[in-house]
């Protein structure tokens, strides 16, 4: 009798957590249908090659179904700008140093720069926006400043968006602040699609950072999907790929 009482139990158990699991999906769930989207945001876990090819698919089908060219990555600005430097160059020393400067994090895997030289060739007109905060700021993100001063860029846009990237990974490698981070990467967005105009891109963001209506791990904070949600209401299409 113990034994059955046991597995009626596990039972209920398995179907009140199918049911809790449901309900956060729906909360989750996108307002607008995805034709009618303007912003297209892919969660992923970093540097896992299959979900890395989904991405793949998605840009390739975004980029020739949809005419966008427009691709938002959870990575530095000054990263973005040296990827669309190396999209026009016949060398992939700027990639290979983008790579190498990556080691130690999870984005550090071969499969990065599979992934962009088949973005390179299959997609060639795709333009980068970097809108994380300076990450690498003392190794990529130092190399495009020079970039900049070689090329007598200092009095641009570039230049000084690339400084307050450095100065935004300063300050939180110092202060660990995970609310600071996750506001940075949501002003960076805005300001970049600002820019842009009203167009159609598409994202690709840790999945901690897409749920368009949750809050962020540290639980201080909306998500950057969810503050973008309340930004410009319902043109944001989210969708986690793991």
């Amino acid at each position: 009798m113990k034994v059955k009482k046991l597995c009626i139990l596990a039972i209920l158990l398995t179907i009140l957590f199918s049911i809790v699991g449901c309900s956060k999906n729906n909360v989750n769930k996108n307002t607008v249908s995805f034709s009618d989207a303007k912003i297209y945001l892919y969660g992923e876990k970093h540097g896992i090659e299959k979900i890395m090819k989904k991405e793949l698919q998605k840009w390739h089908e975004h980029y020739h179904k949809d005419g966008i060219r427009h691709l938002f990555i959870e990575s530095p600005y000054f990263s973005g700008e040296f990827l669309n430097i190396w999209m026009k160059s016949d060398s992939d020393e700027i990639l290979d140093a983008l790579y190498d400067d990556l080691e130690g994090t999870k984005a550090h895997v071969p499969f990065y720069k599979t992934f962009y030289k088949t973005i390179k060739k299959e997609c060639p007109e795709t333009i980068f926006h970097g809108t994380d905060v300076g990450h690498q700021f003392f190794s990529t993100g130092k190399r495009f400043i020079e970039y900049l001063e070689n090329n007598n860029l200092e009095n641009t846009e570039q230049y000084k968006l690339t400084q307050q990237a450095i100065e935004q990974g300063e300050y939180f490698y110092d202060s660990q602040d995970d609310v600071y981070r996750e506001n940075k990467m949501t002003e960076n967005f805005i300001r970049a699609y600002d820019a842009l105009g009203e167009i159609k891109i598409m994202g690709i963001y840790g999945g901690s950072h897409t749920g368009l209506f949750d809050m962020d791990y540290t639980g201080k904070v909306p998500t950057m999907a969810n503050q973008l949600r309340e930004h410009y209401g319902d043109i944001i299409y989210s969708e986690n790929l793991y």
